[in-house]
């Protein structure tokens, strides 16, 4: 593996410094591999400095990286998930979307295999005797995102929120019948030694293929995840000297770049009301592509 070029960054439209990891593994890999670890330098006693880099759960730089490469997370925030996710379902009525479905073209194929045997077909001496009915879905895959660059002020709580309701979604999307992919990332107004405005950093935490995997989906939502290793990455790679949780809006031409038909941030996210409103707001997405997709 080639870690610097995997660490080299593209610049795309807007002055946006873009990375893209394959998984959390390589990302971890990377930050070895070229030791960027987050020192922190911050004035403040180290137990409250402990508390806001990893929150109260997953404890230390050690218990993180295992929580992130075994895609494990504790009770606790298991626990905090699932009451997050209770008061979603109950506000946002998510059964009145369950079981519905995709609307879809179903197509009778004739070949040389498949499920249903044609006797006229066979009799008449044609070779494609088999018959078959594809399904065609509207959207195969869905994409969705969440920025965990978020500004300093916020609390273990926050993170924990906005990895319930990417979950929670992805759950959704998966019922509703789609293949979801679920990207996590990093997007923040850059401030260092490079001229770039934006930078984002990008680590898929699942594909289409793959089940949806809640524990693993959760340790997105670890404070750590972003204030030691992405912050390490950040000071240590890609110069950056102040703003490390700057926090912006994610741009449209950001979201294209990933291909995202939805994002989770925390400025739309900030209490259960908007939280809410965000799960409106992704049905909405899959009815009408954003402006970014068109």
């Amino acid at each position: 593996m080639n870690h610097e070029n995997i660490l080299t960054p593209k610049v795309i439209e807007d002055n946006t410094a873009v990375i893209h990891f394959t998984d959390m593994n390589e990302m971890l890999s990377c930050i070895d591999a070229g030791e960027y670890h987050w020192e922190d330098i911050g004035g403040e006693d180290n137990k409250s400095r402990e508390k806001w880099t990893y929150g109260q759960e997953v404890v230390g730089r050690e218990n993180l990286e295992r929580a992130l490469k075994m895609g494990q997370t504790t009770r606790k925030v298991y626990e905090q998930y699932h009451k997050q996710r209770a008061m979603l379902e109950r506000k946002a009525g998510i059964s009145k979307f369950l079981g519905r479905g995709l609307s879809c073209k179903r197509k009778r194929v004739v070949r040389d295999d498949g499920d249903d045997l044609s006797m006229s077909r066979l009799m008449g001496g044609s070779s494609q005797y088999w018959t078959t009915t594809n399904r065609e879905s509207q959207r195969a895959n869905v994409r969705i995102g969440m920025n965990i660059g978020v500004a300093n002020g916020h609390t273990e709580r926050d993170f924990i929120r906005l990895g319930a309701t990417i979950t929670l979604m992805g759950d959704i999307i998966n019922k509703l019948g789609y293949a979801v992919e679920i990207i996590v990332f990093n997007f923040v107004e850059y401030k260092g030694s490079e001229d770039w405005k934006y930078f984002g950093m990008s680590i898929p935490m699942k594909m289409a293929n793959e089940p949806l995997d809640i524990h693993r989906m959760l340790t997105s939502g670890l404070p750590g995840l972003f204030r030691d290793k992405c912050f390490g990455l950040m000071s240590k790679k890609y110069g950056f000297y102040d703003g490390l949780g700057y926090q912006r809006q994610v741009t449209d031409v950001y979201k294209k770049e990933l291909n995202l038909l939805h994002v989770v941030e925390q400025k739309f996210v900030k209490d259960d009301k908007q939280a809410v409103d965000g799960l409106a707001q992704m049905m909405q997405d899959l009815a009408e592509k954003p402006i970014w997709m068109r």
